[in-house]
């Protein structure tokens, strides 16, 4: 069972080095952008997930008036298929009750095979 805390500033060697492995997120991770993505984990609102004391996934999500979006969620590969990133999707709606939750992702499968429902080009949590 992970636990999920909400992100501080302690964890971001941490989690930078966990991304820095996986070559999809240079994307957040490069030189060019790593100042904005700091600053973006502190400003949004993210949370951690750690599993056997290790960090094992991020979620962030941005909230505006209409409602929650899920920028990025990321559970290391060994830490997969253990429902570590539907725990951190659920935590993000337990924190923001009042408001509909969305996914901004290219990941549609995963999203499926949770079972979330399709609205437009995003998906809704239920």
């Amino acid at each position: 069972m992970a636990t999920l805390l909400r992100y501080e500033r302690k964890f971001e060697t941490e989690l930078l080095k966990l991304l820095r492995q996986d070559r999809e997120w240079d994307l957040f991770t490069s030189d060019e952008a790593i100042n904005g993505f700091k600053e973006a984990l502190i400003v949004s609102q993210t949370h951690v997930a750690f599993e056997d004391n290790r960090l094992s996934g991020y979620v962030r999500a941005l909230i505006d008036e209409f409602g929650v979006y899920i920028s990025e969620l990321y559970v290391a590969p060994e830490h997969r298929n253990r429902g570590i990133g539907r725990s951190l999707l659920s935590k993000t709606g337990e924190v923001n009750p009042q408001k509909p939750v969305y996914v901004l992702s290219d990941e549609d499968r995963y999203y499926t095979k949770l079972g979330y429902k399709r609205i437009g080009s995003v998906f809704q949590l239920t």
